[in-house]
């Protein structure tokens, strides 16, 4: 490991506060949140299930959700929640296959909700659909490209280690902004982003992004 500064690159969406918990840590978002409008087809829903922390903020009705089961995807969709004063279950490990697991016992408390974004995953929904449950989905948000990437290559090119925490993070930075002066590390904050990463054929490792010491699992994969 290098002992020096690091530069670690946070490619999230920035649209939220943004928690830079070390100054080794600097976000450079590669793309932006756009919210959309839609329309509740009713508001007695037993179950709730929030796909991304996006989803939390740009859903109308947190009326709603008093007295309700609701359910979150991972750690950042889960304390989004908590701030607007909200508990929900979420699985230990990120992800539909495991929030599936959670809901499994739930399919009889009555209707379900999924509040996610366009382009969002369908998996939970499939799942409920498939065991005949009662269940309606909105997306509430969208995520937008920036125009232009030529001004934030210089940030990424002197990377050391650039962190994902989306697939379409992964998309955009191989389509936009990737060429062979970048010689960062990839680092997927689920499997399912570093099997993206993986898959365009570059080497992804596996962080866990909610730890308090991020910036240690950092320099021991540098």
């Amino acid at each position: 490991g290098k002992n020096f500064l690091m530069n670690i690159i946070d490619t999230k969406a920035s649209d939220f506060e943004i928690s830079l918990r070390t100054r080794s840590i600097k976000n450079v978002p590669l793309y932006k949140f756009r919210g959309i409008k839609y329309k509740l087809s009713s508001e007695d829903y037993s179950n709730i299930v929030f796909q991304s922390k996006a989803s939390v903020e740009f859903f109308q009705h947190h009326h709603i959700l008093n007295h309700k089961n609701i359910y979150s995807m991972g750690k950042a969709t889960n304390l989004s929640l908590l701030k607007k004063g909200f508990s929900s279950d979420n699985p230990e490990i990120p992800g539909s296959t495991e929030l599936i697991k959670i809901i499994e016992g739930e399919l009889d408390t009555g209707k379900f909700l999924i509040v996610k974004g366009k382009d969002g995953l369908d998996e939970v929904f499939n799942y409920l659909k498939n065991k005949k449950a009662e269940v309606d989905q909105v997306c509430c948000y969208e995520r937008i490209k920036f125009d232009n990437y030529d001004d934030l290559k210089g940030d990424y090119f002197l990377a050391d280690a650039i962190i994902f925490p989306s697939t379409f993070a992964v998309k955009v930075f191989f389509k936009e902004i990737y060429s062979n002066e970048v010689k960062a590390k990839f680092l997927g904050i689920s499997n399912r982003i570093v099997k993206s990463i993986n898959d365009l054929g570059y080497e992804g490792e596996l962080i866990d992004y909610f730890s308090n010491n991020l910036e240690e699992q950092v320099k021991k994969i540098i």
